[in-house]
């Protein structure tokens, strides 16, 4: 009776080992196995071939953006799930298409807008033109789409053909900033928010202290959105061959046009000369299988953009030791401390800077600018890293995308040059403060909060307690001080006197083609100029080389960034895991978000410009 206990312990005390061993043996295979894909995902760039006689198809996905504003971890498992894409940065589409145009592999440029959001204007207005450039290589550029959005369709513009779906239609409808106004909703819940600002046009804090748009800014914004209207109407006149006026009378006609059309939207588009062919897509494919070379598959033989950036690479080589211009680039909202996807990190970006400076073979600095502006605090500390690279003898030159504003502008001051789009959004020169408490909407909770203090700033600056009137004023003094060293840099910047940049300032938002007319901008360009510009003030004599200082990556951070752009590869890594690690990773990538940093001082530099075209 005593041994049989004994021998079944000894039996389950083997199998556990037996089970453990197996644990231990499945997951170090698993180990192994992962290491082996990450060798082949840092190698991709010997596995991808560009097909002979083949379409580089430019898969236009999410929202164009200047460099990445997804967590690396998440972009890269969304792609190998196969989730949309949600963003396409624009430079990647610019190097594809310089390459593709010299590679007599590709034969043409399909463009693809299944999944397009779309882009604010400066970056179409980029595509556009490089789209040109493409063909004056002579290759053509065919563009398709089930209908088109107003972003799709100022690219597809740019087209050799544009085929459209028989269902399909072109909405053109103009740009408008309509943004959201909460005082009435501020009241209700017994909100108090305290707002501190310096500028008539400062709008920012509109929305808390007002039901609707002030007549000043009501009066700014209708300036540069028809300014930024102007150019949208230009880009696609001049690719199509028409007159402006022809897209504004579209727009605005459009109504009445369908109803003449009986509601075909499609027969209208090409009536209007917007599209050249009503096409199924059977049809289309079929045409570009004439430019293109069939593929077994009853398409076309094609490599999008990511595959072929991978093949040619991303980047020309550089060589070390070899005079070099650095690009920077400061995308989102400019914040203080450690900087979540999608924002700028005063102290980070200032330490990108200062490698650059100290870097020998680094000759001059350009910055590209696509930020409505953030902290105050953390824009200076950009600046005046900027300016100590000046002081070391290294040009720096300033290109302004989408919009640089306010905390963005204030950045570019400290540039020898400054240079911009039409379509660019600039100026916005003043700051705020906001300081909401809410003891009112914890009184209708019956909640209410009393004590006392040592001194009489003590607890003054609590969330539940009425603001001190005292404390008020002197944050106002704060808020003022900082719009007097905003307007003195620009002076001194632009070597304007300090009456004229008050005139200008005040917060008002201008386009870049007033900024360039109101000397707040040297002149037009993209980054391409700017290069050439800092070139030019280095005096190096096109003896030189450009490349793009990134952030510091983390070694998963690297791997995942390889994996994204390879999606055969990267679902082919999700299709070997045990489902087991499927909740392991999705726990791993919510931890993996930054927080982003906080204006301490609680004063801004700010836009909240409409940026119209994400339509």
């Amino acid at each position: 009776m005593n041994q049989n206990p004994s021998l079944i312990r000894r039996v389950v005390r083997r199998a556990g080992w037996i089970i453990d061993g197996l644990r231990r043996w499945l997951s170090r295979l698993m180990f192994v196995g992962f290491v082996l894909v990450v060798v082949v995902l840092l190698r991709t760039d010997l596995a991808i071939q560009v097909p002979n006689n083949a379409a580089l198809v430019l898969k236009l996905q999410g929202v164009l953006v200047e460099q990445s504003q997804q967590d690396p971890f998440q972009k890269a498992v969304d792609e190998a799930l196969g989730a949309p894409v949600r963003e396409t940065r624009v430079r990647d589409l610019l190097r594809a298409l310089n390459q593709a145009a010299d590679d007599l592999r590709i034969k043409t440029v399909v463009l693809d807008f299944s999944h397009f959001e779309g882009g604010e204007l400066s970056k179409l207005v980029q595509i556009a033109d490089a789209l040109q450039r493409f063909k004056t290589s002579g290759k053509p550029v065919y563009a398709y789409a089930d209908q088109y959005t107003q972003s799709a369709y100022l690219l597809a513009a740019q087209a050799s053909e544009i085929h459209m779906h028989p269902m399909g239609q072109v909405g053109i409808e103009g740009f408008s900033t309509y943004p959201f106004y909460f005082r009435d909703l501020i009241d209700k819940i017994g909100l108090d928010v305290n707002v501190f600002r310096v500028g008539e046009f400062k709008s920012a804090v509109e929305p808390f202290i007002r039901n609707d748009m002030s007549e000043s800014a009501r009066e700014a914004n209708r300036v540069w959105l028809e300014d930024l209207w102007a150019v949208y109407k230009q880009a696609v006149a001049s690719a199509r061959s028409v007159n402006p006026d022809a897209i504004q009378s579209y727009a605005d006609q459009l109504a009445e046009r369908l109803v003449q059309t009986a509601g075909d939207g499609a027969q209208l588009a090409l009536q209007e000369k917007l599209v050249d062919a009503l096409s199924h897509r059977d049809e289309f494919i079929g045409r570009v299988r004439r430019t293109a070379d069939p593929d077994e598959f009853d398409g076309f033989k094609s490599i999008d953009q990511n595959a072929y950036l991978l093949a040619v690479g991303e980047q020309p080589p550089s060589h070390r030791g070899k005079p070099t211009v650095a690009i920077l680039v400061a995308s989102g909202a400019i914040v203080e401390g450690d900087a979540a996807p999608g924002t700028v990190s005063g102290d980070a970006f200032a330490d990108q800077i200062r490698q650059a400076r100290l870097d020998d073979a680094v000759k001059a600095v350009v910055v590209r600018i696509d930020s409505p502006g953030g902290s105050a605090f953390a824009s200076e500390v950009i600046r005046r890293e900027l300016d100590l690279t000046r002081q070391s003898g290294k040009p720096v030159v300033v290109s302004m995308g989408s919009v640089a504003a306010s905390g963005g502008y204030w950045i570019a001051t400290a540039a020898d040059r400054i240079l911009a789009s039409p379509a660019t959004l600039t100026g916005s020169i003043g700051v705020f403060g906001i300081l909401p408490t809410y003891q009112d909407t914890l009184a209708k909770l019956g909640v209410h909060v009393d004590g006392v203090g040592t001194t009489a700033l003590a607890g003054a600056l609590r969330a539940d307690r009425k603001l001190n009137p005292a404390v008020g004023q002197a944050i106002q003094a704060m808020v003022e001080r900082t719009y007097q060293d905003f307007l003195l840099r620009v002076a001194d910047a632009r070597d304007l006197p300090v009456e004229t940049v008050a005139t200008l300032a005040e917060g008002r938002v201008w386009s870049g083609s007033d900024a360039v007319r109101l000397q707040l901008v040297d002149g037009f360009g993209e980054i391409d100029e700017a290069v050439t510009a800092a070139a030019e003030l280095a005096n190096l004599a096109g003896q030189y080389q450009t490349r793009y200082l990134e952030p510091d990556l983390t070694l998963s951070e690297y791997i995942l960034g390889r994996m994204q752009g390879v999606s055969v590869l990267t679902r082919g890594l999700v299709a070997v895991l045990p489902p087991e690690l499927g909740p392991i990773v999705q726990g791993w990538l919510k931890t993996a978000g930054q927080q982003a940093g906080r204006a301490q001082s609680g004063i801004y530099a700010f836009c909240l410009c409409g940026r119209p075209g994400y339509n």
